[in-house]
């Protein structure tokens, strides 16, 4: 499995479980948790990520050991993005 500069394991999807640990693997949170949130977050079902995101942060973390997941990023060619639709 690839890493990427930031040590996050690029994956096409989230994985069923850790390929490191064998743990569950959760979604991370981004932005102000909701009090429901801290309760997920409390069960294990998510991880809270914090209030500042960046493109390439992790999607996934895996409970048991940390390990974090993301999807490739997809770069547009800019000329496409800014033509205008017909």
């Amino acid at each position: 499995m690839e890493k990427d500069t930031n040590n996050i394991y690029l994956v096409d999807r989230k994985p069923r479980k850790c390929p490191c640990c064998g743990g569950k693997v959760v979604p991370i949170l981004y932005g102000e948790p909701s009090s429901e949130a801290f309760e997920k977050a409390d069960r294990g079902e998510i991880v809270l990520g914090g209030c500042i995101i960046f493109a390439d942060m992790p999607e996934y973390q895996c409970t048991g050991c940390g390990a974090q997941f993301r999807k490739p990023i997809i770069y547009r060619n800019p000329e496409d993005v800014l033509k205008p639709k017909r």
